[in-house]
């Protein structure tokens, strides 16, 4: 990958030449390699947890939700992450309470992960934000639909 990041600077023109247009297809196929190893792994039978983090992380002085899919797999390691990602939280969504932060990091991580979990039968949702266990019986109107955005969901 070394050749395209002098291509990534702003005042570089780009010029295409059989050496790019070999080492691109070789780290495509490595790529897509990467991918269909990965892909068989996912079975939705297996333990499956979900960690969400990061309400009120400064990230570029934006608020910001992490998310990590792991499954469970026959090995020494124990855990293997299958899917990662983050939302930038809208400005409205950056003035919301803490526990409704971490609510919403929860059903934003379901929906990106709804192709791994939907389904799921053994779903852990594992939070660091302990009012979150008692959060989806709360009468908050924004709770609540947070909640109903988790009820296809199985945790």
């Amino acid at each position: 990958m070394q050749p395209f990041r002098t291509l990534l600077q702003p005042k570089t023109q780009f010029i295409g030449t059989e050496e790019l247009d070999s080492l691109f297809e070789e780290a495509k196929a490595i790529i897509i390699q990467k991918i269909q190893r990965g892909m068989e792994i996912v079975d939705k039978n297996k333990p499956t947890c979900m960690a969400t983090e990061g309400w009120h992380l400064i990230v570029a002085t934006t608020k910001a939700l992490h998310m990590c899919i792991k499954q469970t797999i026959l090995s020494r390691t124990g855990w293997k992450v299958t899917l990662v990602g983050s939302h930038f939280t809208s400005p409205a969504e950056s003035r919301y309470a803490p526990i409704e932060g971490e609510a919403l990091a929860v059903v934003d991580a379901l929906n990106k992960a709804r192709h791994f979990v939907l389904g799921c039968p053994n779903l852990i949702n594992a939070v660091d934000h302990k009012p979150l266990l008692k959060v989806f019986s709360d009468p908050n109107p924004r709770l609540r639909n947070l909640k109903e955005k988790t009820l296809k969901y199985r945790f």
